[in-house]
């Protein structure tokens, strides 16, 4: 999958319309790339890894969601107010990165 078709995607799980958030969520999906394949590959990404492999795109996407969402409320792990209360599952993209990606293991 294309980074347009990943934006894409993000933009429309998040029912965004219009570019002028396109750079932000790019981003985004930058930060979220990066994070899936140092944890996958324990920070040793091989060489000819370019991109996300594509069982994890949809993670990729998912964990922009995510982390997006959780804008102004960075590291909350809990809230109330008026009777309300939040929690949050993933506190970042992160954590939701770390959760959904099985790093490769090796033997040294």
């Amino acid at each position: 999958m294309t980074d347009a078709e990943k934006l894409a995607q993000v933009k429309s799980l998040m029912n965004i319309t219009g570019t002028d958030l396109d750079a932000q969520l790019a981003v985004f999906l930058s930060f979220a790339k990066n994070e899936i394949l140092a944890w996958l590959y324990s920070g040793k990404t091989p060489d000819d890894v370019t991109d996300v492999p594509a069982r994890y795109e949809p993670t990729q996407v998912m964990s922009v969601v995510a982390g997006y969402g959780l804008q102004g409320a960075e590291n909350q792990t809990a809230h109330s107010e008026n009777g309300i209360s939040r929690t949050f599952k993933h506190e970042d993209m992160i954590s939701y990165i770390r959760s959904h990606v099985a790093a490769y293991v090796g033997l040294v």
